[in-house]
């Protein structure tokens, strides 16, 4: 894959993973459509598919047992390539699905329609497709109603990704807090000359809690824009080892604090990304892995080139999660027990930037050895 097409397909999974929708669990306002859509237009099988970088995943299925497919064979992967309903009458008269496994073995593909499903970003992200046993075409009437439909699907996929009172009053709210906190900061350096101390002990207050609102203000931004698969970004190539070595920075002295050793291992990992982003994904787990760790414990990054992805692991050696938090550690507001303080926004973001490069951030408890977050990335080239 060309350089150009590769970036155009990190930009396209990057507005799917920003839905919100990929690798959720199932959800009726879904499963409602492809009922619907199974029932009106006669076919046994009906999906909401959703094609991922290697795989096409189900977010709804009716008629079908499974959850997902590799991307190899899926006829969405076709489909998502003009924004128009795509229709193979008969796969089998079709050199592009003729050998296929989905046809020659179960579940016997010979029909398929998809009307292809767009992010709020226009990214074409999968599809609403039908599908039959038997070769048949749709009439006028019934592709008019699978547009329909899949238009609906549509709503439903970037329904998770708007946030635009936020995005309004975050943004609203920054310039003037901005503008208040310069000049606090300035009657705080003695320009204007000495404050009485009691002034200046609650100039001092002013100063912190206004640089606590416009770091607040930033952070709701950058998770709206992330949802919504509009957070922009440089992208470049980008040695994860550099982004490492500057995350360390921004928490060594922290660490040195808290008594807590950096290491990190693994080879020097290209990605196509920000490196400002990634640097901030990367000193956020940092910081939080610092904050539960005692002293005399080692966090580790560890780098490595997956088969598809790369990965970055961050593994401390605190406490671990509590399996109740684990399902919902990267909503907003959700504050952890064992790292109190600030808005409990920073994993939220964290996955947002990263589903914004076509990533992909989980958590795997083993207390009480600790916790490992790992980051997948696009690498700068796609291998295979």
């Amino acid at each position: 894959m060309a350089s150009d097409a590769w970036d155009a397909e990190i930009g396209r999974v990057a507005a799917l993973r920003g839905t919100g929708v990929l690798d959720t669990p199932p959800e009726e306002r879904f499963d409602r459509i492809t009922r619907t859509a199974r029932r009106l237009l006669d076919a046994p099988i009906a999906l909401v598919s959703l094609v991922d970088l290697d795989r096409q995943w189900f977010k709804s299925c009716s008629g079908l047992d499974a959850t997902e497919t590799p991307r190899s064979v899926s006829f969405c992967a076709h489909a998502i390539e003009q924004p128009e309903l795509m229709e193979v009458p008969d796969a089998l008269d079709d050199p592009r699905f003729a050998d296929n496994p989905m046809v020659l073995g179960p579940p016997h593909v010979r029909f398929y329609a998809g009307r292809p499903l767009a992010a709020s970003s226009g990214h074409l992200i999968g599809t609403l497709c039908v599908i039959d046993e038997r070769p048949r075409r749709l009439n006028a009437e019934e592709r008019e109603l699978l547009n329909d439909l899949g238009a609906w699907a549509e709503l439903e996929c970037q329904a998770g990704a708007n946030g635009d009172l936020v995005a309004v009053a975050s943004h609203e709210l920054r310039t003037p807090l901005t503008s208040v906190h310069g000049s606090l900061e300035l009657l705080e350096s003695g320009r204007f000359g000495s404050l009485p101390p009691q002034a200046g002990k609650l100039v001092e207050i002013a100063v912190r809690n206004t640089d606590r609102l416009v770091r607040l203000t930033n952070d709701l931004m950058d998770l709206t824009l992330s949802r919504r698969g509009t957070l922009p970004l440089r992208i470049g190539e980008v040695g994860l080892a550099a982004v490492t070595e500057q995350a360390f920075s921004s928490v060594a002295e922290t660490a040195r604090r808290a008594g807590v050793l950096l290491a990190d291992d693994g080879p020097d990992v290209l990605v196509r990304g920000d490196s400002d982003r990634l640097v901030q994904v990367l000193t956020n787990l940092l910081a939080n892995a610092v904050k539960v760790s005692t002293p005399d414990t080692t966090i580790e990054v560890v780098r490595e080139a997956g088969p598809v992805m790369a990965r970055v692991h961050v593994r401390d050696e605190g406490p671990g999660i509590a399996q109740d938090q684990l399902d919902r550690i990267f909503e907003p507001f959700v504050r952890l027990k064992a790292t109190p303080g600030g808005a409990g926004l920073g994993l939220a973001i964290t996955r947002g930037i990263v589903a914004a490069h076509g990533g992909s951030v989980t958590v795997s408890d083993t207390s009480p050895a600790g916790t490992t977050f790992t980051v997948e990335l696009p690498p700068a080239e796609p291998r295979g």
